[in-house]
C-alpha cells in the first residue's frame, strides 16, 4: 500500500475537467459499464467527480458474499438489523455499482468498482453465494490479483463526495447497500439499533435518498412492490445493460427503472424521500450538530498528496456536508420530514 499511495496522486483541485469529458455516445446508456480494477482507479474517480457537477443523481448497488444469518421473512425490525449488522460488520463489499444521472434521466456513466476479495483468506462468506456471483460473471481470481483496497478507496471517494452538494441517492430494496456503504465510509462497525444506523446515514449521504422498491408499493400495475428489480424493468420496458446480479448492471438498470417511473406516474419524490423498502424507521434530517472533540489532524499521514493538494483549512473539521471523513463522535438533534 505504501507503493500505491507514492505512485498515484489525486490532484483533484489542481486538475479541471471539460464538461465533455464523456463523448455523446460515451453519454448513452448503451456504452457499456466501466470496470474500475486498482490500476485505474484514480482515473475514474477523476471522471465521476468532473460528472458530478451537473449529474447529481446517484444509483447504486453493491455486491457482497451472501448471508451468514439469514432474516426470516416475517421478522420484527429489531432481529432483522441485529442480524443485517452481524452480516454486514464480518464480512466484506465485493462490488459496488454507481451511475450519475441529472434530473431529467440523462445519464452521465455507470461505474463499477471492483474491489479485492481473497476466498482463502476471508472467514466469513456464504459459499453458496459465491458460488452464484460467479456464475453471474464475477471474476473472483481477478479481484484476487487488480481488486481496489478498500481502505484507499475510502479515502479517495470520501473526498470526491465532500466536494459536491445536494446529491439524491437511489437505491432498489437499497437496506443492505446503504449498511455497506456506511460500513465503507465510516470505516466503522454498523451502530447498534436502527435509527442510529438511520442517523448516519442522514449525516453521511444527507437525507434525499429514494428505494425504488419502496416506491412501487403505492402503484398496483407495479404489483405493490412485491416484484425484483428485473421483473419491475420488464413492466416498464426498460431493458438491461450488462449482466445481473452485478452491481454496475444493477445500478444503472435502478436508475433508468427510476426515470421510466417518473415519466409514467409523475411522481412526487417528497412522498418517498428517506424510505426504505423494509424499514419503519425514516432517515432523519439533522438539525444541530455539536462535535465532540474536533481532530486537530486534517489529513491522514498514508495520503501526503492530498495535504499538499487540497486546502488544509477544508480538512480541518471532520466532517463536510454531512460526509464523515474522520467520524467524530457526535451529539444530534433531528427532526423528521
Amino acid at each position: 500500500m505504501g507503493i500505491l499511495y507514492k505512485e498515484t496522486t489525486f490532484m483533484i483541485h489542481s486538475i479541471h475537467f471539460s464538461s465533455t469529458f464523456l463523448s455523446g455516445t460515451e453519454r448513452s446508456c448503451e456504452m457499456g459499464i466501466r470496470q474500475v480494477w486498482a490500476c485505474n482507479l484514480m482515473e475514474e474517480l477523476q471522471k465521476m467527480d468532473a460528472a458530478l457537477h451537473h449529474h447529481k443523481v446517484v444509483s447504486m448497488d453493491s455486491e457482497f458474499p451472501g448471508f451468514l444469518r439469514k432474516t426470516p421473512r416475517r421478522s420484527d425490525e429489531l432481529s432483522a438489523f441485529a442480524d443485517m449488522k452481524f452480516n454486514v460488520d464480518n464480512m466484506k463489499i465485493i462490488q459496488l455499482g454507481i451511475t450519475l444521472s441529472d434530473e431529467n434521466g440523462i445519464i452521465a456513466g455507470t461505474w463499477e468498482f471492483n474491489f479485492k476479495f481473497l476466498i482463502e483468506t476471508e472467514v466469513f462468506y456464504d459459499p453458496k453465494s459465491i458460488e452464484f456471483l460467479k456464475e453471474s460473471g464475477i471474476d473472483f481470481e481477478e479481484l484476487r490479483i487488480n481488486g481496489i483496497d478498500q481502505l484507499f478507496f475510502s479515502n479517495m471517494f470520501t473526498h470526491v463526495l465532500s466536494r459536491h452538494r445536494d446529491l439524491k441517492w437511489l437505491t432498489f430494496h437499497g437496506l443492505y447497500d446503504l449498511a455497506y456503504m456506511v460500513k465503507l465510509v465510516t470505516k466503522k462497525p454498523l451502530p447498534v439499533s436502527m435509527l442510529d444506523f438511520t442517523e448516519i446515514i442522514a449525516t453521511v449521504f444527507g437525507c434525499c435518498v429514494l428505494d425504488v422498491k419502496y416506491m412501487a408499493r403505492f402503484y398496483d400495475d407495479l404489483h405493490r412492490g412485491e416484484l425484483g428489480l428485473e421483473k419491475l424493468a420488464k413492466i416498464l420496458g426498460v431493458k438491461r445493460v450488462g449482466g445481473s446480479h452485478q452491481a454496475g448492471s444493477d445500478s444503472l438498470l435502478t436508475a433508468r427503472v427510476f426515470a421510466r417511473m417518473k415519466t409514467m406516474y409523475g411522481i412526487e419524490e417528497s412522498r418517498f424521500v428517506g424510505f426504505l423498502y423494509g424499514v419503519t424507521t425514516r432517515i432523519c434530517e439533522p438539525v444541530s450538530t455539536q462535535v465532540l472533540p474536533t481532530f486537530p489532524r486534517c489529513c491522514e499521514p498514508g495520503i501526503p498528496q492530498l495535504c499538499q493538494v487540497l486546502p488544509a483549512s477544508r480538512y480541518c473539521r471532520p466532517m463536510i456536508h454531512g460526509v464523515f471523513l474522520y467520524p467524530p463522535i457526535i451529539q444530534h438533534q433531528y427532526r423528521v420530514l
